[in-house]
């Protein structure tokens, strides 16, 4: 291996050792074309191999990486896969990593993730109106609408907290019994203030 790539092994390696066993990690030489040092190999190639593909215009990729793109395996594994362009001090393409991550077994895990939490038509979720998981839902359009603005429950202004009940009102959150009392111990104000604000949004 030439010393300007030697600087580059340890990361390969320690790439491979954080995901390891699904991830392996190949680093060639663009002079020689050669495989200089592989990672957690659970391919065929090893050391001294030629490269597989011939990177002939490096001048036409607008990012010194390549990816992410699927590649099957010697096995008929499926892999997910990125390459980047190693270059020396005067800006030279001198090697390049590509990292392989096996999702074979990801994609298993997914299909069956899939089928278990896929809902059909005769096991739909509740209305929220008769979910005791109302305030649940509550919450999370709560959190989504501060998400949108950038801003904190407890840092809104009187109108920003007006506008949010407004948010709630078009989302049917008021449809929910009970929910007037939960949102005045959220937002920190009167069962009056609210009934008003919704007045107001109706006009």
């Amino acid at each position: 291996m030439k010393n300007e790539l030697k600087p580059y092994k340890p990361l390969c390696d320690a790439i491979s050792k954080l995901f390891y066993p699904n991830v392996e990690v190949v680093m060639h030489d663009l002079k020689s074309k050669k495989l200089v040092h592989i990672a957690n190999a659970f391919s065929k190639r090893r050391v001294g191999d030629t490269m597989i593909s011939d990177i002939k215009d490096l001048t036409s990729l607008k990012e010194d990486w390549i990816g992410p793109y699927d590649k099957i395996n010697d096995d008929g594994k499926k892999l997910k896969a990125v390459s980047t362009i190693l270059r020396d001090i005067d800006n030279e393409p001198i090697g390049m990593i590509c990292i392989n991550y096996n999702i074979d077994s990801m994609e298993t895990l997914f299909q069956s993730l899939k089928g278990f939490l896929d809902i059909n038509d005769s096991s739909q979720n509740p209305p929220v109106l008769f979910s005791q998981n109302w305030k649940e839902h509550t919450n999370q359009t709560i959190e989504r609408y501060l998400k949108e603005k950038s801003i904190s429950i407890s840092g809104l202004s009187t109108k920003e907290k007006k506008e949010l009940v407004y948010f709630l009102n078009e989302e049917g959150i008021f449809e929910i019994r009970n929910v007037v009392t939960y949102l005045c111990g959220i937002l920190n104000i009167s069962r009056a203030t609210i009934y008003n604000w919704l007045k107001e949004n109706k006009k």
